[in-house]
């Protein structure tokens, strides 16, 4: 996010779904789609992602996913802002400026945030790390509080990543979007490559008592480098 910290939060994770359209795709999401989800004002500083994982990613159905998008609300009632962009998305749909023929919406869900932000340093955005989780209600607060006073710090601390930011699905529905969502940027090139490295160290937390103390449902995770709008 650059260094904000909206209230929410709508990742969407997309694919193309006609590869010999690859670039018209992009381009219409990057010049198109993206203007038309932001001309409200309710959504805004949208940023768009592509996977860096060898061989993609895949969702828990086994798909190949390619694109992430992040757009911030400042909002307080972050579900009347997911309200009006819904309304907004209809009425694009019906003046024909969706291209459902290549537009495969794997994930489209908002998140509102937890906590206050962890950064370090603020530097320009060239990747991310985006992961999802599934975590049941008895467990919730524990690991969110486990998540934002050990688990955050802890990555931040490797100096890959320098700001993190910690965000609670507004759907009550267990989807592939999960109920929690965390996201860390970097101004590194090779996040795909430092992100293995830095997994490597999960264990060595877990041996000094700084793992969550259940098994964790990670629905989704995906390395990725900044596509648009570039800085």
């Amino acid at each position: 996010m650059e260094g904000r910290y909206p209230n929410g939060l709508l990742m969407a994770i997309t694919n193309c779904k006609t590869p010999s359209k690859e670039e018209e795709f992009n381009y219409w999401y990057n010049h198109l789609h993206l203007p038309d989800v932001t001309e409200s004002g309710v959504f805004r500083h949208p940023i768009r992602f592509t996977n860096t994982e060898p061989g993609g990613v895949t969702d828990p159905h086994g798909k190949i996913v390619q694109y992430a998008a992040t757009y911030e609300t400042g909002w307080e009632d972050v579900p009347a802002a997911w309200t009006a962009l819904r309304g907004n998305s209809a009425r694009l749909r019906q003046e024909g400026r969706f291209i459902d023929e290549d537009l495969d919406i794997v994930s489209s869900a908002v998140y509102k945030r937890l906590g206050g932000e962890f950064r370090t340093a603020v530097r320009p955005v060239r990747g991310v790390l985006i992961a999802m989780f599934n975590i049941p209600d008895e467990q919730k607060e524990e690991f969110s509080r486990w998540y934002r006073d050990y688990h955050m710090p802890d990555i931040l601390d490797t100096g890959h990543y320098h700001a993190g930011y910690f965000y609670e699905s507004l759907d009550s529905q267990v989807s592939l979007s999960g109920n929690f969502l965390a996201i860390f940027e970097t101004d590194r090139n090779e996040v795909g490559k430092f992100e293995r490295e830095r997994h490597k160290i999960g264990p060595y937390w877990t041996q000094h008592g700084r793992g969550f103390a259940h098994d964790i449902d990670l629905v989704f995770r995906m390395t990725a480098r900044r596509l648009w709008p570039m800085e």
